[in-house]
């Protein structure tokens, strides 16, 4: 019975490891300058937000890019952003317009996804004026492409999570069979 106990307990721990979440506290320090701030990010851009959606840690934002500096290329986009409740996450209303500094959020290499938080100089645009000025003008011409989904790349991390403890189960059976014959 003790080695059931122990093989179920590394069961769990083997199964629980991809679906870790880092913890992260906020904590800004000052805001970079224009430069340093566009230099940084992965995607700079001006846009309304047309939906937010709560997911589970995070906040999912769908964005009508209206005018972008770096890195967007379709007229709608979505990043991901806390809750503004300690986590660093965007204070963001529907129908607003925000320059975003936004970030790529994968560590896995799965499908990238962009983040923005309060540490980053995304704000409403009404606040941006110094930044617009620095940035100059930006693209204004995007393709229709339906905009990427946090939730598609990390759909594959749950089918491998979920066959590699279908795995692990066989593996244990066929042990407990060759331990009764």
């Amino acid at each position: 019975m003790k080695k059931i106990n122990i093989f179920l307990c590394v069961f769990v721990l083997v199964w629980a490891i991809p679906h870790e979440k880092k913890a992260r506290a906020c904590s800004c320090i000052e805001l970079p300058s224009v430069s340093e701030a566009r230099e940084e990010a992965d995607a700079v851009f001006l846009g309304i937000i047309t939906d937010i959606e709560d997911l589970q840690i995070q906040r999912e934002v769908t964005i009508n890019v209206r005018e972008a500096w770096k890195g967007v290329r379709t007229k709608t986009i979505k990043i991901y952003t806390g809750f503004n409740d300690g986590d660093c996450g965007l204070p963001i209303t529907i129908g607003e317009s925000y320059l975003f500094y936004a970030t790529d959020g994968s560590e896995r290499n799965d499908d990238g996804f962009l983040t923005s938080n309060i540490c980053t100089r995304t704000t409403a645009e009404a606040n941006a004026m110094e930044d617009l000025k620095e940035l100059g003008a930006g693209k204004k011409e995007f393709t229709q492409e339906e905009p990427s989904s946090f939730a598609d790349g990390q759909s594959r991390w749950i089918i491998t999570s979920i066959l590699g403890s279908i795995v692990f189960l066989l593996i244990l059976y066929g042990f407990f069979l060759k331990k009764r014959n």
